[in-house]
């Protein structure tokens, strides 16, 4: 059956609009499969919720919240199908797993070049625009080979925490632009903003070494577009995973504009500063980041532009995120934000600096981000693309089956946590030796885990010691606050915090 752009079109609808006009039309569900059988069962008999002509699942989707709240939906159809289960959103079809044991399993198989999911609507874009494929869409040898030379500076412990000093500096005028924008309350407008500002200027300053001035009082203008486009991008790809994504070139829609666009600004700023950074090199040979990379191995100047830009959308939005989630579950667990404050003051004396080692004798900070993530994490599933058949649990599933990762749903699942639902810090402490690794997986698993990880993991926790040594973060209101999917899981309102010197 083939989509014409009307169907596109109407899912596009049906995504947007929720359940408001669905919620009336009777959905019958798919039993569970049985587990009597000792050989393994085919894809077909995997549990999951009804594939109707066309939508697949999405109409269940839809009256479930829709789109933005699919990552809750999938916990409760881990709770109803189990482990695992089935999936289709029009013509995306995936099997869902969400239990550490088949994480594990998955690992252990894995190949010298696991493949993730295929994300069409980034691939679409390079191939219109004649660029190269960055690491999140680079398969096989060439991914190898590409991985291999930016891990080197990256991944090793060793090389990472020589940039302490670069984030700090970053840190010191965030942390000064934060006590010019309390208000008498000590709110800040605009939270989540103002720390993709901050995300921003500290990954550059790693990958440009330059300070882009997003932290002083007149902004560029261009800096912002870039964080603008950032966010155009994780609203858009989505879309186009559900619905094809030549159609949406073919017709030239909405969506696929704005992503071409988003795309287009991205590229246009890093190929300027990459240029910059490498004639400045020639004309002055330093140690810095992009040009030990591109002098220290064959990578093309296409292959830079397009690793560089995924690693900046990855260090804005995904580590801001992080930290605004942090600070929101700190300020609703005053006991814990307390706990922490008298670590760090044991470590550190009053407005010293921390620094990498200091933070290797902050055992709880580490605990709090590992908790935040564990039950607000930035990105809610994760993929592999299964490039032989496998058996995975009581299932035989064919090459090319796709697997998403649930790992909101296993932060969420009392098997694998006591008190799933409450923010134990203590639990990584006290129970580390009985929490299986496999069911905390923030940032993937395996080979193809997030490149970023170490980086990330040094920015959030230097940002958090800063903020909690400075400040008492204290909740405004205790209203909920929902969690909704774009792209990384966003807070429903601004987050009700607000920021008293200590």
């Amino acid at each position: 059956m083939r989509f014409h752009s009307r169907s596109a079109e109407l899912l596009l609808q049906l995504a947007r609009q929720g359940g408001k006009f669905l919620h009336r039309i009777p959905i019958p569900t798919a039993g569970s499969a049985s587990n009597k059988a000792m050989a393994p069962c085919g894809h077909s008999s995997i549990p999951g919720p009804t594939n109707w002509p066309l939508l697949g699942s999405l109409l269940e989707i839809i009256r479930k919240g829709g789109l933005q709240k699919q990552h809750k939906t999938l916990v409760e159809f881990h709770k109803k199908f189990g482990k695992i289960f089935k999936m289709k959103l029009g013509p995306f079809e995936s099997v869902h797993i969400g239990a550490p044991c088949l994480l594990e399993a998955l690992y252990r198989k894995e190949s010298n070049y696991p493949q993730r999911l295929e994300i069409k609507p980034w691939k679409a874009y390079r191939d219109y625009r004649g660029e190269a494929y960055g690491l999140l869409i680079l398969e096989g040898k060439d991914w190898q080979r590409v991985r291999s030379i930016f891990q080197k500076k990256l991944m090793k412990p060793t090389e990472v925490v020589k940039l302490d000093g670069k984030i700090n500096g970053v840190l010191e005028d965030f942390i000064s632009r934060m006590d010019k924008l309390r208000d008498k309350t000590g709110k800040i407008n605009d939270l989540y903003q103002e720390l993709n500002k901050w995300s921003f200027e500290t990954i550059c300053l790693v990958l440009y070494d330059k300070r882009f001035g997003l932290l002083e009082q007149n902004v560029v203008e261009e800096s912002l577009n870039f964080i603008q486009a950032i966010k155009i991008i994780m609203n858009t790809f989505g879309k186009m995973m559900v619905t094809p994504v030549g159609l949406h070139k073919s017709f030239n829609t909405k969506t696929w504009k704005d992503h071409t666009e988003a795309w287009d600004n991205i590229f246009k700023t890093a190929k300027c500063h990459i240029d910059g950074r490498l004639n400045r090199h020639s004309a002055c040979p330093a140690n810095d980041f992009l040009s030990e990379i591109y002098n220290g191995s064959e990578l093309s100047r296409k292959e830079l532009y397009a690793v560089i830009t995924e690693l900046q959308i990855g260090g804005v939005e995904t580590t801001a995120n992080s930290l605004l989630w942090a600070i929101f579950n700190l300020s609703r667990n005053p006991k814990a934000q307390d706990k922490l404050h008298e670590e760090i003051r044991h470590v550190l004396s009053k407005d010293q600096a921390p620094t990498a080692d200091d933070i290797k004798k902050m055992p709880y900070l580490k605990a709090c981000l590992k908790e935040s993530m564990r039950i607000t994490p930035s990105v809610p599933f994760t993929s592999r693309t299964l490039d032989e058949e496998t058996v995975l649990g009581d299932y035989l599933l064919p090459k090319g089956t796709i697997l998403m990762i649930n790992s909101h749903a296993l932060g969420w699942n009392e098997d694998y946590f006591d008190e799933g639902m409450q923010f134990k810090p203590e639990r990584w402490l006290q129970d580390k030796h009985t929490i299986n690794p496999f069911a905390h997986v923030p940032f993937g698993v395996g080979k193809r885990m997030c490149i970023g990880r170490r980086l990330a993991e040094l920015q959030l926790q230097l940002a958090l010691c800063w903020l909690v040594a400075r400040y008492k973060i204290v909740t405004t209101d205790e209203d909920p606050v929902e969690t909704l999917h774009s792209g990384t899981l966003v807070p429903n309102r601004e987050i009700p915090v607000a920021f008293q010197i200590r």
